[in-house]
């Protein structure tokens, strides 16, 4: 499935693909197209359970890796919806690494990650349908998607900005919010699969809350870029770190039709945690009730608020020495992630300097001269043949006789000799 797709190292579709309209983005990550894989697992969880359990475990270890990388990734992209797309590519990882952690299809036993990843799946589809959607409402409101277009947007778009927020903080995993509990119930399957799986998935939750505020903190707050004149004035090429556009002269709050859908989401998103998940899906299908650890969600909550507290320091006010300091140190590493790792142009490379030219060009010059040339020939030759013999079925009497009799007197001349 395309979700399964979303994994490392074949997750790259994914950002390029939310370079469409950002209601379909929204609809692709809340519906079952970028989740399919997770749920294919689910689907097939007995089975992996029984037969494959070390296989399972695996699939824990790539959830980890690609929810690592992906939460790398969106902490410097600078387009707010591919900030979004890594981070789904990771809370995908999140519902793998739920999945994979599990060695028992009792729930109390072991089993606890099968609910749990699907009551992240089931959250995740509210707070980041909602995430895009707003991201689409403020695009619409500034005409570009990076965040050099973007700052002090709060004071024109208050329903936007509180919407957003909410999102922000159910992600992050700050309770009440929806996905508190789910990301709680995976950190905990986690700890009870191994501490080290466990606090490798808390790292990654708190680089969620870090890069989320980042975003949240760029777009809302800081300094109100230039304003042009009219709202044909130039975007920022994509990728382009340095030139700010300016943004059009009144940067206004979307119509009714495009906050509603914001408000009911971040109803849902408010509420969607307490909801017993457990009593409707389990590992083993009877009813389990979801029970909070304290110490489990105690200290994801508290590192979840440090690392808000960490991009709020960073990148509430409109100079980001701290940030711009950093890149500078790590030049090398921040220019990487902002590449994506450059794993786009590995592919690039292999695809068209390697597979393309190495091996399709050869099979095409093969195909057009060696194969199609073969049926070509045959073609010629049936075609030279015909014309050939065609005279022998002229339609003459005359002619057929003379050929009857050359023949019979063939073959008495045969005899005789």
């Amino acid at each position: 499935g395309a979700g399964k797709s979303a994994m490392f190292p074949l997750h790259i579709w994914l950002p390029d693909a939310m370079e469409g309209p950002t209601p379909v983005s929204a609809l692709i990550h809340a519906a079952t197209m970028v989740v399919a894989g997770v749920y294919l697992v689910a689907r097939m969880f007995p089975l992996f359970i029984a037969y494959a359990p070390n296989t399972l475990h695996m699939v824990a270890w790539v959830g980890a890796i690609t929810a690592f990388y992906a939460a790398s990734v969106a902490c410097v992209q600078s387009d707010i919806k591919r900030v979004l797309a890594f981070s789904t590519i990771s809370q995908i990882g999140f519902m793998m690494v739920a999945l994979g952690v599990c060695t028992s299809m009792n729930p109390h036993e072991g089993g606890l990650g099968y609910m749990a990843s699907m009551f992240h799946l089931f959250t995740h589809a509210m707070f980041k349908a909602l995430l895009f959607l707003g991201a689409g409402s403020i695009i619409h409101a500034v005409h570009s998607n990076e965040m050099s277009a973007m700052g002090g947007l709060r004071k024109y778009m208050p329903i936007t900005h509180w919407t957003f927020l909410i999102a922000c903080l159910a992600i992050a995993g700050i309770p009440p919010f929806s996905g508190f509990f789910s990301k709680d119930e995976i950190l905990a399957a986690c700890f009870q699969y191994s501490p080290v799986m466990g606090w490798v998935m808390t790292v990654i939750a708190a680089m969620t809350a870090f890069y989320m505020f980042r975003l949240y903190y760029g777009i809302f707050w800081g300094s109100e870029p230039p304003r042009a004149s009219s709202h044909s004035e130039h975007n920022t090429p994509h990728g382009n770190l340095e030139a700010a556009p300016c943004r059009p002269c009144h940067p206004h709050e979307s119509p009714l039709a495009m906050t509603f859908p914001l408000m009911f989401l971040a109803v849902v998103t408010c509420g969607a945690g307490f909801i017993p998940f457990g009593h409707f899906i389990s590992s083993n299908g009877e009813s389990y009730s979801i029970h909070l650890d304290p110490s489990v969600a105690i200290t994801s909550v508290v590192i979840a608020i440090i690392s808000i507290a960490i991009a709020t320091w960073m990148y509430k006010n409109a100079k980001q020495p701290v940030a711009d300091s950093l890149a500078k140190r790590f030049k090398g590493l921040h220019k990487a992630a902002y590449n994506r790792f450059y794993i786009d142009d590995i592919y690039q490379f292999i695809t068209h300097k390697i597979i393309f030219r190495c091996i399709s060009t050869p099979i095409a010059w093969f195909d057009r001269h060696v194969v199609d040339g073969f049926f070509d020939f045959l073609a010629w030759a049936t075609n030279t043949t015909s014309d050939e013999i065609r005279g022998l079925q002229s339609g003459q009497v005359q002619q057929y006789t003379y050929v009857f009799l050359c023949g019979a007197l063939a073959l008495i001349l045969l005899l005789i000799l």
